[in-house]
């Protein structure tokens, strides 16, 4: 038996599959396919992605436009100078990029015939010299200059008739371009930090004054454009409104930047109603909004993805996902299961993601420096505690600001070498398993080593190879990667009970990762062959194959987690009561 060595990143799965049905669900981590995936606990049956590794889109969005001819999503990629085309209804992006080449392309708009993209783009990194407005012409790609001003910061673009209208954020501006090229005009000035504008009709046009907290609505009145009403105001409560899209019902919808939510605005009452909540499937300083029939498009940076949301503004999940560091480490739940952060090997970094939808919430990065985090679990305080592979450490970081802390438990400290899984146990303290065949035990507070939980012997029950382990009514079960077993042991005294599944049962092959699941039986990931494999957890005879190899990409997996299962009851409650005030419903490991 050989093990998966740990590859660089690669992608399979370039998006998180909307309509994932939400009950009680396993979640496996694939090692080489480098994503979390759903299945059904009960059935087994593949539920779509959780968060999956993306090498190919956008970094940072900065606008998003339908292309009126066929509907297919664009959008700019500020962080890396493309514009990148993906299909409205999946989110599958389409490579090559539609340009690239582009110093840090913003707003986009497309003309009626949908053969011309309206976008500003950058003179430099700054966005602060002598931006411009340009034309992309499709399908050939060609980019020509409509035109450029001094000193302007452009953002949100905007066609009407034969101009281009652009918000000059710096300068407190709205400037017209003709679009067959020419210099700009000042139509609309002591603006506030304009982020975006959108035409109602040919003669009113909607401002986003992020400035002043207001959208503020202007009339062509003799060629000259005045200022007409106020739509919504600072009281709204909208903070920083920086992006505006008109709703199917023609009503004004309004993101806020600061606030973190989306609104809609009613063009002849002035009515605001709360759309999107704030903070909402991970909704973080929004940058542009779109419709696509009674679907609603939200392009946020910090989530790097364009989040869908339906009519009435419920979630429907992430469908245009831009580039992601690599999925390729361990995971664990928070407390209420709502957040599962995920380690990325290759880029030092932990990723918090909504357990629900798969957004993106927040990116700990150096958290090993730059040595390997490759496990990672919440803390009773909520801090994250990850073992760092490279450094023979276990790292701390901030859960509630995402800072590294630096180590928790200090590299080699008791003999840890190369640590593969964490928990912290039914006593608080928190257990690592290591490279060197041991289960080491650390002050769930101060980190300082305990002793050997599990010895190089097994305790008198023969040698392991462990990484993922798992404390269930009052025993430890124990993934033995090199001998295909499963070890069970005392979980107060760590004394050797039995090898509870013998070497190679059922087809297990290179175990990684452990849990129960909602009928108490033993699951294990089978790395070796890609699967998940069923056990009684008492007999440790073999049921089934729980997960089929390869069954939705998954590959190598590495971790495993059931989320969402009911409270045990009895005995078995018992066993798991300290862990669930712990915030731990999870264990498993990658990485040999």
């Amino acid at each position: 038996m050989s093990s998966h060595p740990l590859r660089s990143a690669i992608a399979l799965l370039p998006l998180v599959l909307p309509g994932r049905a939400l009950g009680a669900e396993l979640f496996v981590a694939g090692q080489v396919s480098q994503n979390v995936l759903a299945f059904d606990a009960d059935s087994g049956s593949f539920s779509g992605a959780v968060a999956s590794t993306v090498e190919d889109g956008f970094r940072n969005p900065g606008g998003i436009a339908l292309r009126p001819s066929d509907g297919a999503l664009f959008v700019s990629s500020r962080g890396t100078g493309e514009i990148w085309r993906y299909d409205t209804a999946t989110g599958e992006v389409v490579v090559p990029a539609v340009k690239t080449g582009l110093m840090s392309p913003n707003g986009i708009d497309f003309a009626a015939s949908g053969t011309s993209l309206y976008f500003t783009d950058a003179k430099d990194i700054n966005s602060e010299s002598a931006d411009a407005v340009k034309r992309l012409d499709l399908p050939g790609g060609a980019v020509s200059l409509i035109g450029s001003t001094a000193s302007a910061e452009f953002a949100g673009v905007a066609l009407n008739g034969s101009d281009l209208f652009a918000v000059d954020t710096d300068g407190g501006r709205v400037v017209r371009f003709p679009i067959a090229g020419g210099p700009g005009t000042t139509v609309i000035s002591t603006l506030s930090q304009p982020a975006d504008l959108t035409f109602r009709s040919s003669t009113r046009v909607l401002v986003a004054d992020t400035g002043t907290d207001r959208v503020l609505e202007y009339l062509n009145s003799g060629g000259s454009w005045v200022f007409d009403r106020v739509v919504l105001p600072a009281s709204a409560g909208v903070g920083d409104p920086c992006a505006l899209a008109i709703a199917p019902g023609g009503a004004l919808s309004v993101a806020g930047c600061a606030s973190n939510d989306v609104v809609l605005v009613d063009l002849a009452t002035l009515a605001v109603t709360p759309l999107v909540d704030p903070g909402e499937a991970g909704i973080a300083s929004p940058k542009d909004l779109a419709w696509s029939g009674n679907t609603l498009l939200v392009a946020t940076p910090v989530a790097n993805a364009v989040i869908y949301f339906e009519v009435a503004g419920a979630p429907t999940g992430v469908r245009a996902q831009g580039v992601t560091s690599a999925l390729d480490g361990g995971f664990g739940f928070s407390a209420d299961e709502a957040r599962v952060a995920i380690a990325s090997v290759a880029a030092d970094q932990v990723l918090e993601h909504d357990a629900d939808s798969g957004v993106l919430l927040r990116t700990d990065g150096g958290v090993c420096g730059g040595l390997f985090p490759t496990d990672v679990v919440y803390g009773p305080d909520g801090d994250l505690f990850v073992t760092c592979f490279g450094a023979s450490s276990v790292n701390r970081v901030d859960g509630a600001t995402g800072a590294a802390l630096g180590s928790f438990v200090l590299g080699g400290s008791g003999g840890l070498f190369a640590p593969r899984s964490l928990a912290f146990g039914p006593n608080g303290n928190l257990f690592v398993s290591s490279a060197s065949g041991e289960i080491l035990q650390y002050d769930g507070v101060s980190g300082a080593f305990l002793g050997a939980f599990v010895d190089a012997t097994g305790n008198g029950g023969g040698p392991i190879d462990p990484y993922g382990f798992r404390f269930q009514a009052g025993a430890l079960f124990v993934a033995s990667n090199f001998t295909d077993s499963v070890k069970v042991y005392d979980a107060i005294t760590g004394a050797f009970v039995a090898t509870r599944v013998a070497t190679g049962a059922g087809g297990l092959d290179g175990p990684t990762a452990l849990d129960f699941g909602p009928d108490g039986d033993l699951f294990v990931a089978s790395s070796e062959n890609d699967s998940v494999r069923r056990f009684d957890a008492g007999t440790g005879a073999f049921v089934s194959v729980f997960v089929a190899s390869g069954t939705g990409g998954m590959d190598a997996p590495g971790d495993l987690a059931f989320r969402g299962l009911p409270e045990p009851s009895g005995a078995l409650a018992f066993g798991v009561l300290l862990l669930a005030i712990l915030g731990r419903r999870r264990r498993g490991e990658r990485v040999r």
